[in-house]
């Protein structure tokens, strides 16, 4: 049975219930994202929406950055990135509530590796709507398996920075021979919530 959550509660329930916090991968507990409404600037400030993430599902790769060697596949309807050794891709997603304190951040994807276990890395930053002057706000580590699709999630606390105010969305491998093959990115930010370090 699929439960729908509040969307005032579904930050608090991904970093609450589910130990979700800055710093640390889990698989697939955070409320899936397409419950969510996608967020506008009119909306309530008490509110969990989905940033507008451009091609999260890669059928292409307007509103990406590549650095290094990047590529587009598909296999039968489903899009991806795949991202070589060394490579990374990055987007700043705008931030709608970046003027309220207490504002986190939840980025989820899937991932897997082409060949062989990889490592990668996933980062986010505020940031301005180039992705300059940005300010580190949470990381994780995670290894991509072999043919194997799993889902990365990072929830991250947001910090002031001048307007127009974005989310630096950066994924990296992070080491390891095969590429690493990413889709389904989607970004979630809640007013008024914060990420909870269970250690």
């Amino acid at each position: 049975m699929n439960t729908r959550y509040p969307p005032s509660l579904a930050m608090r329930a991904a970093a609450v219930c589910a130990c979700l916090f800055a710093g640390h991968a889990v698989a697939g507990n955070m409320p899936f994202p397409s419950n969510l409404p996608a967020c506008h600037s009119y909306i309530d400030a008490d509110t969990t929406c989905r940033l507008p993430v451009k091609n999260g599902d890669f059928a292409s790769l307007a509103g990406w950055e590549a650095l290094g060697h990047v590529g587009l596949g598909r296999e039968g309807d489903e899009a991806h990135v795949s991202i070589s050794p060394g490579a990374s891709i990055q987007q700043p997603v705008y931030a709608m509530f970046y003027k309220w304190d207490g504002a986190a951040y939840a980025l989820r994807f899937r991932v897997r590796a082409e060949s062989s276990d990889a490592e990668v890395d996933a980062s986010l930053y505020m940031s301005d709507g180039v992705g300059r002057n940005t300010r580190y706000i949470g990381s994780v580590k995670t290894t991509a398996t072999a043919g194997t699709w799993r889902v990365v999630e990072l929830v991250a606390n947001g910090v002031q920075v001048a307007a127009p105010a974005h989310v630096l969305v950066s994924i990296s491998h992070g080491g390891g021979d095969s590429s690493v093959q990413v889709t389904d990115v989607t970004l979630v930010e809640s007013s008024q919530a914060e990420a909870v370090d269970v250690l």
